[in-house]
């Protein structure tokens, strides 16, 4: 298992291919009790020189650990992937893909592409449940000219967050503030019966009718801090490590700090759970 270690110490500890396809090895296949072949249990497998694959000892039945994974057809080094996923999973803003390029000494077009693909490894499907806070904003677009929600140029950004310290997120880009967009996301989204905290924009007027506990917000006990405070985190990061994020991008980056946000408080180190999807 990985621990919190420097970049250094963890170059040392995982130094050329060989060594990162045995941990992914492991990682995917380490409790096969069966070997799919031959059918014999406690297999015994070896891996094949020169290539990436591992054999049974036994009946020589073939198990690729890359197949099927974000690194499957790349000729970019396995010790690069777990290098980028690294850097991910120890860095609290993201990391740029400019960053990834200097980092892992590969074309600015190659980083970018590896990190959409761990990006593409970090949605969220889970329920919220409980005092669940619901909040839209806007990101992106020009300062000058038309201010509010009709700005021209900006992405819609729509987030529900359950209050407290294990409390999870989930936000999405949406077209439109209408009730025929956000209604049916809140109730895919949040458990029937949670108590749900939103302003007093009027598409909300309908959740008690939906089976929520709606509350709306006076500033005092019924509030939306904890979802304002993380859209403020969200923009503070994006603009720090990224500068510009493009809408047709936005929902991976929200789906990457999201991942990040919901295990925070996870005892299993983040590029531990991060492998564990590819």
């Amino acid at each position: 298992m990985i621990t919190k270690f420097s970049i250094v110490d963890f170059l040392q500890k995982f130094p050329n291919d060989g060594i990162c396809l045995d941990y992914l090895f492991k990682a995917k296949y380490g409790n096969l009790d069966v070997c799919p072949g031959c059918k014999k249990e406690n297999p015994k497998f070896y891996k094949i020189k020169g290539r990436t694959c591992y054999s049974c000892s036994s009946c020589r039945h073939q198990i690729h650990p890359m197949v099927g994974t974000i690194m499957e057809g790349s000729t970019t080094a396995l010790q690069k992937w777990f290098t980028a996923i690294f850097l991910f999973a120890v860095s609290k803003n993201g990391v740029s893909a400019k960053e990834l390029e200097r980092a892992l000494g590969v074309t600015y077009k190659c980083a970018w592409r590896i990190g959409h693909k761990i990006r593409s490894l970090m949605e969220d499907d889970d329920q919220l449940s409980g005092l669940v806070e619901i909040d839209e904003s806007m990101f992106g677009g020009k300062k000058k000219g038309k201010r509010g929600w009709g700005a021209a140029g900006k992405e819609l950004l729509f987030g529900m967050v359950e209050r407290g310290e294990q409390g999870r997120i989930k936000a999405v880009v949406v077209k439109s503030r209408k009730r025929n967009v956000l209604i049916p996301i809140i109730r895919e989204t949040v458990e029937e019966g949670s108590v749900v905290h939103t302003d007093a924009f009027r598409v909300y007027r309908m959740l008690n009718y939906c089976g929520y506990d709606h509350k709306i917000k006076d500033g005092a006990k019924i509030h939306q801090n904890s979802i304002e405070g993380y859209w403020g985190n969200f923009k503070n990061s994006i603009r720090g490590t990224h500068s510009f994020v493009s809408g047709k991008h936005l929902q991976s980056y929200l789906n990457e700090f999201g991942f990040r946000y919901n295990r925070r408080n996870s005892e299993t180190p983040m590029f531990d759970l991060i492998l564990q999807r590819i």
